[in-house]
């Protein structure tokens, strides 16, 4: 057998396990992004109650600044779910497939290796797009997490020094 072509599909199947395995990292950041909003609003009200009783109620300074903390929270979580979703990826086509098995069965093996690499590429090219945008969502949520953090330490601080 001729191994004309085999490095390079060896690399685009290796490529093609990346984006996979790329694409399964940053759904699970983003399931990560969601509970560890809900953790950490958790934790600050359990937190405040604790130090301030659990009929206490912040400032109007103070107050404010818990509102933006949860709406940071709120807004990180939801942008963690829509990072979840699935999203539409290229993949060979099942008629291509059946091709493959019927016309296609007798192609040479450096044909059907160069026409099994260029569908992984397709794939590929589609991964990376759509596992681009999931990143830039849960960066985005992280900035927003980051954003309340800061709101629920100012609310918090606020309320401590001013009770």
């Amino acid at each position: 057998m001729t191994e004309q072509g085999e490095t390079y599909a060896t690399f685009v199947e290796s490529e093609l396990k990346s984006e996979y395995d790329r694409r399964t990292s940053i759904d699970a950041r983003a399931l990560a992004v969601v509970t560890s909003s809900s953790a950490f609003l958790a934790l600050i009200v359990s937190v405040v109650a604790l130090l301030k009783g659990k009929d206490h109620t912040f400032g109007h300074g103070a107050g404010g600044a818990a509102v933006v903390a949860l709406a940071c929270f709120v807004v990180a979580g939801a942008l963690g779910l829509v990072a979840n979703m699935s999203r539409e990826y290229q993949v060979a086509a099942v008629g291509t497939l059946r091709e493959m098995t019927k016309s296609h069965w007798t192609d040479s093996e450096i044909a059907a290796r160069n026409i099994c690499a260029g569908l992984g590429v397709t794939t590929i090219a589609s991964l990376r797009a759509g596992t681009d945008n999931k990143a830039k969502i849960i960066a985005w949520a992280v900035y927003f997490q980051l954003a309340a953090v800061l709101a629920v330490v100012t609310a918090v601080g606020w309320d401590l020094l001013s009770g």
